[in-house]
């Protein structure tokens, strides 16, 4: 229901049949006089009736008692709204007239004159004056109370229904502030915190987005407004909130005041909205049971919406767990999964930055990522416990939403580059103590704070995150036992054979750092090491065949591949290392076996180790037939480049050992 202008409620007040029956009965008493009606002094004059009266001033050819007439009519009006009564004037030329305001409630909404009266009709006018006063009166807040129902009723099967809460905040203020007559107002939301703050203004030099969250508790209006035999009152003076909704207003009262209007239902109070109404005005009646019922409505609504917002919270805290899940599925790397959690958590909460600090044996923060977030801002440098946001966060183990950190005082001695937005929400991440904590800011949308259900929504996400880095931290160090095992076989295996001592650890060593000059993760080349040290296991005692007969060239790579892999599925080594050990004998041009792949369907890792031991073998021969330079080995692996080993890696390896002499020793 948006506001009906004046001259809008003046025509429905002439078109109503308690009007129509009014003129119908005064021109049997009068003679048929002429009606007219205008909405203020400057506006024009309306015709309602002439009955062909063209002698009538206001419709006279003469422009001179035209404009006398205009004279009197304009005079009688400003008379009549300074006192709120019907007037008696003249009206040229010799004839008198009246001039009766049309009210609701104790605003003006127009005037109806009755013009080309006889003279002798004075004498039973002023009785008729104050009986057509009320009785226009009366029919004006008949149609305003028709108005204030059909906003109701539109207000139930509009609005009553919507569940996104920023669009029926909006619709339930203007609602409200269209009965109230009012257009200045701010709707206070009570949040899950028991605290009142704006969350959306209407006419207001200071909007509620840009106020700051109110350690305002909504116990005590809860508690006040119980107790109220009305459905809104003015609030007194002193009264904090009305103080904080004069600061939104910025400016003098003047002749108005600050009414309350409660959003209670059963006992609960959703919200509170504050609007400007000139003062010494009452409700009537009518506009107390509209709006009663519209406040009822509301509150009802915003039940809902909150509600609604709660499960959609629950919803997005439920699929946050699903889609750490699939990012723990995705990467074993605690780096890159910290990066993806971060860039899930902005889209979660719709946030523009967000840093994830992990703390070391001191309980010293440090950044492991930092999204969105310039130089020296909180969140980019090592911070001590109690320093900053963060700091503080990781020192009480608790979590924090901070509006506007510069003004709050645990943090206004903290450098003024730290904090860069004014909205920031910080929770811990636990495992039995305190080992980091995630902090983001710069909420974006409606509302700019974050909210509790946020808080709960990063709270999840914080506890699958520990969860996803515990499980990273025991596969690899898993991991580490499974390399440092192969490697003990490997030595025992070796012992007594110079060929072949050592050999394993400088195959690792070398994949390893090949892999690490291309920027491959750690856990990837960790991978590469295992698969080498499973190589060179499966080396040993595969030169006969189960007859005792030598096994071909062929047999025994096949051999010795199919031994590897049965090694790593016994020790339940991750599933990227099967594929180095099975396609190592693939060739990069296709003509290798036994499946025949080609190119990239290779896996880097198989490509990388049938490379590396190629250049280990022209280096180190197992057959105890002296080795060749580095320079040659290369020059032997070029040959082969682009059929039998991947041109990029030959490029790698020759950058790598050319760089590194060590790695062909």
């Amino acid at each position: 229901m948006t506001e009906q202008p004046a001259v809008n409620r003046l025509k429905k007040v002439i078109e109503s049949e308690g009007f129509q029956q009014l003129t119908q009965r005064l021109d049997e008493l009068l003679g048929n006089p002429v009606w007219w009606c205008c909405q203020n002094r400057d506006s024009p004059i309306v015709l309602i009736h002439s009955h062909d009266k063209r002698d009538c001033g206001l419709l006279s050819d003469d422009p001179k008692i035209r404009e006398e007439w205009h004279q009197a009519v304009g005079e009688a009006m400003k008379e009549s709204e300074e006192d709120q009564v019907g007037l008696m004037t003249v009206s040229p030329p010799g004839h008198v007239q009246v001039v009766v305001p049309v009210l609701c409630g104790s605003d003006l909404q127009g005037f109806v004159g009755i013009s080309h009266l006889p003279v002798y009709e004075q004498r039973r006018l002023p009785p008729l004056l104050s009986l057509m006063v009320e009785h226009l009166r009366q029919i004006a807040e008949r149609v305003r109370s028709e108005e204030d129902l059909d906003g109701v009723r539109r207000l139930w099967n509009e609005v009553v229904s919507t569940l996104d809460l920023g669009s029926l905040l909006e619709r339930i203020l203007e609602e409200i502030l269209a009965v109230m007559d009012s257009s200045k107002g701010a709707l206070f939301l009570t949040d899950p915190d028991k605290r009142l703050a704006p969350r959306k203004s209407i006419g207001l030099e200071t909007p509620s987005e840009s106020s700051a969250e109110l350690p305002l508790a909504s116990a005590p209006y809860e508690n006040k407004m119980k107790t109220w035999d009305h459905p809104a009152r003015p609030l007194s003076e002193g009264d904090p909130l009305r103080d904080v909704f004069l600061n939104m207003v910025g400016q003098d009262l003047g002749k108005m005041e600050v009414w309350g209007v409660p959003l209670m239902h059963v006992g609960h109070l959703y919200g509170l909205v504050l609007c400007l109404r000139k003062k010494d005005r009452k409700l009537s009646n009518h506009l107390q049971t509209s709006l009663e019922t519209l406040a009822l409505g509301s509150s009802i609504a915003i039940r809902n919406a909150l509600e609604f917002e709660s499960m959609r919270q629950k919803s997005v805290a439920l699929s946050t767990v699903h889609s750490v899940y699939r990012l723990m599925s995705s990467t074993r790397v605690a780096s890159d999964l910290l990066h993806r959690m971060a860039n899930l958590t902005l889209q979660v909460l719709n946030a523009k930055k967000c840093s994830i600090m992990l703390a070391d044996q001191n309980g010293r923060l440090h950044p492991c990522v930092a999204l969105g977030l310039q130089k020296g801002e909180i969140g980019t440098q090592s911070l001590d416990p109690g320093e900053g946001i963060p700091g503080l966060v990781a020192d009480e183990g608790v979590s924090l939403r901070v509006q506007k950190p510069r003004d709050d005082p645990r943090f206004s001695l903290d450098p003024p580059d730290y904090y860069l937005s004014e909205s920031y929400l910080s929770v811990p991440l636990f495992e039995e103590d305190v080992v980091g904590v995630i902090t983001v800011s710069e909420r974006m949308g409606s509302p700019n704070h974050f909210t509790v259900g946020d808080r709960e929504v990063l709270n999840t996400l914080a506890e699958q995150a520990v969860i996803a880095l515990m499980n990273i931290q025991y596969f690899e160090k898993q991991e580490r036992i499974a390399l440092k095992t192969m490697g003990t076989f490997e030595n025992l295996f070796e012992t007594g054979d110079p060929d072949k001592e050592g050999r394993s650890q400088k195959l690792a060593s070398l994949m390893s750092g090949i892999a690490e000059s291309i920027r491959i993760d750690e856990h990837t080349r960790q991978n590469f090491q295992m698969a080498a040290f499973l190589h060179s296991l499966g080396t040993l005692g595969t030169g006969v065949g189960e007859n005792g007969e030598p096994l071909s060239a062929s047999e025994e790579s096949t051999k010795r591949v199919a031994m590897g892999i049965r090694m790593a599925r016994r020790m339940d080594l991750p599933d990227n290392v099967i594929p180095i050990i099975r396609d190592q004998l693939e060739h990069f041009d296709g003509s290798g076996g036994p499946r025949g792949l080609r190119g990239d369907e290779i896996p880097l890792g198989a490509r990388l180790l049938s490379l590396a031991e190629a250049y280990l073998g022209h280096i180190h021969p197992l057959n105890g037939s002296p080795g060749i330079t580095m320079e040659e080995a290369l020059a032997r692996l070029d040959e082969d480049s682009g059929n039998r080993f991947d041109p990029n890696l030959v490029e790698a390896i020759k950058a790598y050992v050319r760089k590194e002499p060590e790695a062909e020793d």
